[in-house]
């Protein structure tokens, strides 16, 4: 009894009931039991040498990292990330600088003066007068009546201490704004690390993405070095014409061509992701594409995740507090200073009559006009205050447009993926029957060859679906402020597809 041949395509269902790997042209025994041809056989030595050639063309050594190593070695290695840190440090000394403000201010000064000539006090007219009132006393009793008060070089050197006693609340808005510093550099440092994150799902999963593509179109070509044999032994045998033969030809040239650009297209994408870590050595992604089929969380939820967690909004507070500072600064401009302050002479050797060894007091300065307008630069302050509260008013509405944007694409995602489905199965069945046909002499390689093209363009589709889920997820998580569960629903994820 001649034995029924089965399509490479038609599938085996395992002892689980699920559908096995695609198999080769085989033939089928009564008990059930299947045992490849030799075509089958050939076939799969093909894929396997496209696949491996695909694999190793274009590029050498690269080292593959999955998505939890990624995320957690970018901030250690990305300059950005590594920069903000800094700033943050700078923001922090610069606080902890501000802290003194209310202490002493001690200098010690020193100068070593010339002058035209010595200051001296010369009250030799009252001695001649008291000479001429008693001509009995000797002039040699009475001393001379000029007195050398400062010398015409002279060295000073004086330590002086203020300490303000109040500055009209400019201190404490000093300190008010250094401390919101603190908190903006640190707000920019998330945000600057949730960007890389949303930055790095991009190029992890679009350069794994590409591996993906360029497996199904090395498997493609597999399957048109095959079919291009099929029609070499039908002419051969002179069932098909000239023609089909040549198109089965330049279908699989057409898809060798396709080959290497998606090559092109996979050195690209992880060049561009290594990029990301600082490296020059390609990094290849070992974590699959994925999707969550369970609906997401219900929009709300998100937008309510990023009022109270977005860092931008954060910043956006610091700014606000700086503001506020700037203008308890700028009223403080109107009021006096008090305060205290101290000298001691260190050269009493150079000092006059005149000048005391030390002096301490209380002092208070009031400006009365300077040629900044002081009424002016209020002004300015508070409205850089109302600026800011517009900004954030402004900031919220973009992340309410964010959220909801990333949350409609990645549902529109999970949608595309699924509806697919029903696609990819319809062309796998139409590829096995139109090879079958073909090798039975009834179908053309046109055929077969659109056939084929139209399974790649399914299995592209469903890819496609899930990198822009991925994206769109990584979007949705940075824009309401919790990247940081990305993982869980990496892990979660029932539909993942790998090259």
């Amino acid at each position: 009894m001649k034995l029924p041949k089965r399509n490479c395509h038609d599938r085996r269902p395992d002892a689980s009931g699920s559908q096995a790997r695609p198999l080769v042209t085989e033939n089928v025994t009564r008990d059930g039991d299947f045992v490849e041809t030799k075509a089958c056989i050939t076939r799969r030595l093909l894929l396997g040498l496209v696949t491996g050639i695909a694999l190793n063309l274009g590029h050498g050594a690269e080292t593959t990292l999955t998505i939890e190593a990624a995320l957690e070695q970018l901030p250690a290695s990305n300059p950005a990330v590594g920069a903000s840190r800094l700033e943050v440090e700078r923001r922090v000394a610069e606080r902890s600088a501000a802290k003194s403000l209310f202490g002493p201010q001690i200098e010690v000064s020193g100068r070593y003066t010339f002058i035209d000539q010595p200051i001296v006090i010369d009250l030799d007219p009252i001695r001649q007068v008291v000479l001429a009132l008693h001509p009995t006393v000797p002039s040699a009793m009475i001393p001379a009546f000029v007195e050398t008060v400062q010398e015409d070089r002279f060295l000073r050197a004086q330590l002086t201490a203020t300490w303000p006693v109040y500055a009209g609340g400019r201190i404490q808005a000093a300190q008010q704004a250094a401390g919101a510093a603190v908190d903006e550099a640190t707000a920019t440092a998330r945000h600057t690390a949730n960007s890389l994150f949303s930055e790095l799902v991009q190029r992890y999963y679009g350069a794994q993405l590409a591996r993906v593509i360029r497996s199904m179109r090395a498997e493609t070509l597999a399957g048109l070095e095959e079919h291009l044999r099929q029609a070499n032994r039908l002419e051969q045998e002179g069932q098909i014409a000239r023609a089909e033969r040549l198109h089965a030809q330049v279908a699989r040239d057409e898809a060798w061509r396709e080959l290497r650009r998606t090559e092109a297209a996979v050195a690209i994408a992880e060049a561009a992701l290594a990029g990301l870590f600082g490296r020059n050595d390609p990094i290849a992604p070992a974590s699959p594409l994925f999707l969550a089929d369970q609906p997401l969380e219900p929009m709300s939820a998100f937008i309510a995740a990023s009022t109270a967690r977005h860092p931008a909004l954060e910043i956006m507070a610091a700014r606000r507090t700086q503001a506020a500072a700037g203008v308890a600064a700028e009223k403080g401009r109107l009021r006096p200073e008090v305060y205290l302050f101290g000298a001691k002479e260190l050269n009493r050797g150079d000092t006059t009559l005149l000048d005391p060894d030390w002096a301490a007091g209380v002092g208070v300065r009031l400006v009365l006009f300077e040629r900044s307008d002081r009424t002016h630069r209020l002004t300015a302050a508070r409205l850089l205050e109302r600026r800011v509260d517009r900004l954030t008013e402004d900031l919220q509405n973009n992340l309410r447009t964010l959220v909801e944007k990333s949350y409609r694409e990645a549902a529109l995602a999970q949608e595309q993926y699924t509806s697919l489905n029903s696609t990819l199965e319809l062309a796998r069945e139409n590829l096995r029957v139109r090879e079958a046909s073909f090798r039975e002499g009834f179908g053309t390689s046109l055929e077969v060859v659109d056939a084929r093209l139209t399974l790649l363009r399914a299995e592209s589709a469903r890819a496609v679906a899930a990198r822009d889920f991925t994206v769109a997820l990584a979007s949705l998580l940075e824009t309401s402020g919790q990247p940081e569960r990305f993982l869980a629903y990496a892990e979660a994820a029932t539909e993942k597809i790998s090259p």
